[in-house]
């Protein structure tokens, strides 16, 4: 009904699994490329699974579309209650095989099967058994969907079974009578909601595919639509369809907080969380308006201070949702908590994870999520970033002007850690130095969003977990958090050897031994680094486009070859043999998936022009 008066051309909520309006969140991509890293071995089995809602059919039918239909063949079960008989009977007709084939009992439909995964085979076909709400399935057909698995030649598994389904499939896997199949599954995946970053951006791209490139839904309505639907698509899509219904019977041009609450309300009933008293809502508008209030004062003040003195020590920027859910943008004439509105190259930047690092050596999971961060449970190190946002902060250099790149680094003794008082403030200045270690004048008035301001630069940014060995493989200047007697510094590392880092802290070059750099790290820090052109998301097997060329080139100029013909632009099995023999050579994850730690891994073989924490480079 609302469609035609927002200038949709369809319903952009609907909760069909319409691949379209499939958004790539970091679990998300990191849930496809494990089915489709499972899907590429030889057999075995590939488990997803995820609460109600969390969208992990619809990840499925993104795999089938990724599929390519003349080399791979899908039979797809969407409702597993069936009889040994039916299932078989089922898998026959998804494949469709000969109808002379004996049906009457098991062991002809399993011969009937297996003759056709032979003749497939024999064509270089692969084929893949999907099983949609696999939590259905009983112990017997779970067992013979194990005893398919065994259907070989000599040398190959026949058949690739992938199980979604939901948290009571783990359960049942984990039965001893069900160990032999458990112990089969090569790649697992637990998908979970949407993190708050998220959740604007799945908005926008929803929005944006069904036709509408404007926002109507207001950043403090997102926050509340996140507190009621806790992040999970199913909830979020049907409670905005109601907010849109309802937003359009009032002729109104964004969804208020009252009509999305009345939509919460119709769609979870008595699930609806508990609801804040009006009394304590209207106090708490009223405080919340007071201290934007004095903080659009003291940024008044800060500016005035900075334009008439020059001086940026007096200045201290309202930015304490840097590292959390909400982001501080400027705005006139007073700087308004947002939520990012619009999508940018990567994923926005999940607040640093406490505990003990991740140091795994994988790839593949690095480059698509951080499960920690949004709410899955595979184990995975590093993850890609994208958005800092900053309010009013100095475009004069934050170095002092006596100071220059030849300048003698100092020691940092114990007693000579600076206050760091307004740690944003240092945080703005350890990313001004790194982009000028590219070569580039970082002004945050100008660009308050990191990452969009490096993508502008044909640059992106990434951020990982790990420790210093990680940090010396990947061979970039990076911006961290050290711990120094119960205080946290942020700086920026500029180069590491085996004995010391030299950093930039607080607008002053310092050297810390290794003893104070292994002591005081946290395991998180974020780089910049150059992706191929086109680039946007990893480079599966099957990808098409200009950074497959540029992959290939790259390949070519590290094994010291010429190409004699137009690079490649699809991703082969030849360019996939050699992008994991490079992965090997690198200790990375033998996966055949470029993301970002397999592309700067390549930039660092081939190029010399780049900043290096080795001292090699730009």
């Amino acid at each position: 009904m609302y469609c035609n008066y927002f200038g949709l051309r369809e319903s952009p909520f609907s909760i069909a699994p319409n691949p379209r309006y499939l958004f790539m969140s970091e679990q998300h991509q990191e849930a496809l490329a494990h089915l489709l890293y499972g899907i590429s071995i030889d057999g075995g089995f590939v488990l997803l699974t995820g609460e109600v809602g969390t969208g992990k059919t619809t990840v499925a039918r993104q795999l089938l579309e990724q599929l390519a239909e003349d080399s791979s063949d899908v039979a797809l079960i969407l409702n597993p209650r069936l009889t040994v008989q039916e299932l078989l009977e089922t898998i026959s007709e998804e494949l469709r095989i000969d109808d002379r084939t004996d049906r009457s009992t098991v062991k002809g439909q399993v011969d009937g099967i297996y003759r056709e995964l032979l003749q497939r085979y024999a064509q270089g076909r692969n084929t893949v058994l999907l099983i949609d709400e696999a939590q259905q399935l009983s112990v017997e057909l779970l067992e013979q969907v194990r005893l398919l698995t065994n259907l070989e030649t000599s040398e190959h598994k026949l058949l690739n079974v992938i199980l979604v389904g939901q948290p009571e499939l783990l359960d049942m896997l984990a039965r001893d009578d069900l160990r032999q199949l458990s112990q089969r599954i090569t790649a697992r995946f637990h998908l979970g909601p949407l993190s708050p970053q998220d959740l604007p951006l799945y908005m926008q791209h929803r929005l944006a595919v069904a036709g509408l490139n404007r926002p109507v839904f207001p950043d403090p309505v997102l926050k509340q639509l996140y507190r009621l639907s806790g992040g999970v698509p199913r909830l979020i899509n049907l409670i905005s369809d109601r907010a849109l219904l309802g937003t359009y019977v009032q002729k109104q041009n964004e969804v208020s907080m009252e009509t999305l609450k009345k939509a919460a309300e119709e769609v979870l009933g008595e699930d609806l969380p508990v609801r804040i008293p009006a009394a304590q809502s209207k106090r708490g508008i009223l405080a919340a308006a007071v201290v934007i209030g004095l903080m659009a004062w003291g940024t008044g003040f800060a500016l005035s201070a900075l334009y008439q003195e020059g001086s940026v020590a007096e200045l201290s920027a309202s930015v304490r949702g840097l590292f959390g859910d909400v982001a501080v943008e400027p705005a006139a004439p007073v700087a308004k908590p947002v939520l990012r509105d619009r999508p940018i190259t990567l994923a926005e930047l999940p607040a640093p994870a406490a505990g003990k690092p991740d140091e795994r050596e994988g790839d593949t999971q690095a480059e698509l999520a951080d499960t920690r961060a949004l709410g899955g449970k595979a184990q995975v190190s590093d993850f890609s970033l994208a958005s800092l946002q900053f309010t009013s902060v100095s475009a004069e250099s934050d170095r002092p002007a006596s100071e220059t790149a030849d300048s003698p680094a100092i020691g940092l003794p114990s007693a000579s850690w600076p206050e760091q008082s307004d740690r944003d403030l240092a945080l703005v200045q350890a990313y001004r130095r790194l982009f000028n270690v590219w070569g580039i004048d970082y002004d945050p008035r100008q660009q308050p969003v990191v990452c969009d301001f490096a993508a502008f630069h044909d640059l992106a940014c990434l951020t990982l977990n790990g420790d210093v060995d990680l940090l010396k493989q990947i061979d970039r200047p990076v911006v961290t958090r050290i711990a120094h007697e119960g205080r946290a510094y942020d700086l920026l590392i500029m180069s590491l050897s085996d004995a010391q880092a030299r950093v930039y802290l607080s607008g002053t070059e310092r050297v810390l031994s290794a003893e104070e750099l292994a002591a005081g790290w946290q395991g998180q820090f974020t780089l910049l680094w150059r992706p191929p052109p086109g680039y946007a998301t990893p480079i599966w097997p099957g990808a098409y486009g200009d950074d497959v060329a540029w992959l290939d080139k790259q390949m070519a100029r590290i094994n010291n070859q010429v190409l004699t013909t137009e690079p490649r632009k699809a991703y082969g099995p030849g360019l996939i043999a050699q992008v994991k023999e490079f992965q090997s050579s690198k200790g990375l994850n033998v996966d055949g998936v470029a993301g970002p730690r397999t592309l700067i891994q390549l930039n660092n073989a081939a190029l010399d022009n780049q900043p290096r924490l080795a001292g090699e480079g730009r």
